[in-house]
């Protein structure tokens, strides 16, 4: 099994932390949900190819992930006054999920070996 072959899961896999969001807010954004599959699938293509670019892109993707999420967190996990109050123990669970998992594949991307099969 080549190093490439080892390597799919992750090039295949990274647009699921972007994705993680409660049911509700899903089903409300099927669009979003097939642009970022057609967006993840290529940059995917892109790595497996080889292209720097899709490695610097995706880094920059899930990097992005973790700064949007970590901001939206603490103002979105707690519901409004009129639906109730207090926490959103759905949205905490799904965006701190969301976090540790776009936070592994941003420092699993910047390791030696994936570099050494794309950019090398």
């Amino acid at each position: 099994m080549t190093s490439k072959q080892k390597l799919l899961l992750v090039y295949a896999l990274q647009f699921i932390p972007l994705l993680i969001f409660p049911p509700q807010t899903l089903l409300n954004g099927w669009a979003i949900i097939l642009v970022v599959m057609v967006t993840f699938g290529l940059l995917g293509y892109g790595l497996w190819r080889g292209r720097s670019w899709a490695l610097y892109l995706s880094m920059f993707m899930q990097g992005f992930n973790v700064i949007v999420r970590l901001m939206m967190l603490f103002p979105h996990a707690i519901k409004n006054e009129s639906l109730g109050g207090g926490i959103d123990i759905v949205y905490l669970v799904t965006g701190v999920l969301a976090i540790i998992l776009s936070g592994w594949f941003l420092l699993r991307l910047d390791k030696p070996d994936i570099r050494a099969t794309i950019v090398g």
